[in-house]
């Protein structure tokens, strides 16, 4: 009986909870292979450059899905506060109130240069975006993109602190604090 096909959803999303938990270095091609159902022949028909294809496809794959639905709020009419609320929710939602661990985090630990400058961009895309709403709430550049590596630095944070506590509140204490970060204004 022959195999159903893996749609690339559904692949995309396997092969991106293997690398979570096991990072770059870690993911073996028998755990891509086990985890997806596919041999590895057919794991490089659909990613002739191996592991760095896979992972370069992947998290283009993340960036698009966060740039669509995570991030959508900053590039949305409405006050910069309530924008960044609503940033904040997508956000836990696609962490999973912290029970899923940040695949650039878990790739970032290789030693391969192709997975972290693709992480290094996306995170520059996160931050930008972060540093957009500040702006738009007043802020001046500078002020503004300080704090949105800050943020982006206590979500980072929060997610590894809920990890290896097991617990979810430093990462939801993280979310909670940003709008105000992003947003306040000094008097």
């Amino acid at each position: 009986m022959r195999r159903a096909k893996v749609t690339d959803e559904k692949l995309f999303q396997v092969l991106s909870d293997v690398f979570r938990r096991k990072g770059y270095d870690g993911a073996s091609y028998s755990d891509l292979m086990e985890a997806t159902g596919l041999v590895k022949a057919s794991l490089y028909h659909r990613f002739p450059g191996g592991k760095a294809d896979m992972v370069d496809t992947i998290l283009s794959h993340v960036d698009r899905h966060f740039a669509d639905h995570v991030l959508r709020p900053v590039f949305e009419e409405g006050k910069p506060k309530d924008r960044a609320r609503k940033i904040a929710r997508n956000i836990r939602e696609f962490y999973d109130s912290g029970k899923r661990w940040c695949l650039l985090a878990a790739l970032t630990l290789a030693d391969s240069p192709s997975p972290r400058a693709h992480a290094r961009r996306s995170m520059q895309f996160w931050i930008d975006a972060f540093a957009r709403l500040g702006r738009d709430a007043g802020l001046r550049s500078s002020i503004a993109r300080k704090r949105s590596q800050e943020a982006v630095a206590a979500i980072e944070g929060g997610l590894v602190a809920s990890r290896v506590l097991g617990d979810p509140r430093p990462f939801l204490r993280s979310l909670a604090s940003l709008p105000k970060l992003l947003t306040a204004t000094i008097r």
